[in-house]
């Protein structure tokens, strides 16, 4: 209970979430442990830094700060805009489509959410369309990053529970689509019924057949660095954090041959990536000094003896730890609820009947939900800075309230039905 309370009184008065979960660990083991145990957070700060799977997001922070600087993002939309913006809500559609092809390029929710608020928003609202209906694609084609490979998110998670980053990367793939799929076909529906909302380009306006096939050679490099780093993956050729090596390399590159990356460049990138993977580092540094006092209070098993006394298991544990991380992704970003909650719940959901690796999998997609859902979405804090005049919280509410629904609907058809995500990736990895 002074745990708890601990965390949200200094979280409350805006000390980092970080600096909030060292500063509880740290006192309440001086105060009822005695100052030695503190020799604990040392060897827990050590033991974190070690993991080999964390090597992979200063490398794949690097590869997300190359594409940004080679303007991938522009080019993918070009190529989706030229071949649906005549459709009624082709833009919107080119959005979700271009966000998904950069979350399987970056894997973090900021890169994709950032450019396409630069670059696909403005365009739809100087076309006419609805804000509401402009921006929830943004928002929520943005939350696919994390889902669809490769995946910073999947990587934290799978240091700590010990389930493969390369089994998740598999896992995200299928759910990952099928979402961009659907939300691609309710913006279809949405637009059918008014096309006021989404009014396609004028026929006067569209390219012709011969820039359509111009544009395909622009989508060349996205497929060759999506096959390179999940390819390698998933044919047993490099470890993820390997593969994030060679995405990385494979984005400089292109950055080069595009001639976007001169010296300036690739110094603001690294400078990027440095402070990312710092940020990044402070707060699983946290997250090791709260699981190391979750270990010694035992805070774990009684949260299990409480679960246990409640009879819980099967489907119905899994809609009270789903709800647990829906209502936790309202308020806090996903790093700080993996570092919260997991060390409690693991233990739990290994004592239960739950397939371990599809419930890791469904709490990773459950993450990326809570990136979106008000009132403290962190995509709609990605885009406020970016927005074009007009877009405000209230738009933004408004626009991500539908994408919320279908996001949960497909959650609990997932959650009924775990067996079938599973599938792909224990076939790509052999399980």
């Amino acid at each position: 209970m002074i745990l708890l309370v601990g965390l949200v009184v200094l979280m409350a008065v805006g000390i980092p979430i970080t600096f909030a979960l060292m500063s509880v660990a740290s006192v309440i083991l001086i105060i009822f442990f005695g100052p030695a145990q503190m020799n604990v957070l040392n060897a827990a700060f050590v033991n974190q830094m070690q993991s080999e799977s964390l090597l992979a997001i200063p490398m794949f922070a690097l590869m997300a700060s190359f594409l940004q600087t080679s303007g991938i993002g522009s080019d993918i939309y070009e190529f989706f805009h030229k071949w649906m913006g005549g459709i009624n809500g082709g833009l919107a559609m080119a959005t979700v489509a271009t966000t998904a092809v950069i979350a399987a390029m970056s894997g973090v929710a900021a890169t994709a959410t950032i450019m396409m608020g630069l670059i696909a928003l403005p365009e739809m609202l100087n076309r006419g369309y609805d804000k509401p209906l402009a921006t929830g694609p943004v928002l929520a084609g943005g939350c696919l990053g994390p889902i669809i490979p490769p995946s910073t998110i999947m990587i934290i998670m799978a240091s700590y529970t010990g389930v493969s980053a390369g089994w998740l990367f598999a896992g995200g793939v299928i759910p990952g689509v099928g979402l961009a799929i659907l939300f691609i076909i309710y913006i279809g529906i949405r637009c059918a019924i008014n096309p006021k909302l989404g009014p396609g380009i004028p026929k006067s306006e569209r390219p012709s057949w011969g820039e359509k096939l111009r544009v395909f050679r622009k989508v060349i490099a996205p497929i060759v660095i999506i096959v390179l780093v999940l390819g390698c993956i998933y044919a047993g050729v490099a470890t993820p954090t390997e593969a994030a090596g060679v995405g990385a390399f494979a984005s400089m590159v292109y950055a080069l041959i595009t001639r976007k990356l001169n010296f300036k460049n690739l110094r603001g990138s690294l400078i990027q990536t440095m402070e990312v993977s710092a940020m990044l580092m402070w707060i699983l540094m946290g997250g090791a000094a709260y699981n190391s006092l979750v270990n010694i209070t035992r805070l774990s098993d009684v949260v299990a003896a409480a679960f246990q006394s409640a009879h819980l298991d099967g489907l119905p544990l899994m809609l009270l730890i789903f709800a647990l991380f829906f209502v936790m992704g309202m308020f806090l970003d996903t790093t700080p609820i993996i570092m919260i909650a997991i060390p409690i719940l693991l233990p739990i959901i290994r004592s239960s009947s739950l397939d371990v690796n599809a419930t890791i999998l469904i709490l990773c997609i459950t993450l990326c939900l809570g990136q979106i859902t008000p009132p403290f979405g962190i995509n709609m804090f990605y885009l406020q800075g970016v927005a074009p005049p007009g877009i405000d919280t209230k738009v933004m509410y408004k626009a991500v309230i539908p994408y919320v629904i279908i996001f949960t609907v497909a959650l609990l058809f997932m959650m009924i039905f775990p067996e079938l995500i599973v599938i792909f990736p224990n076939a790509a990895m052999g399980y």
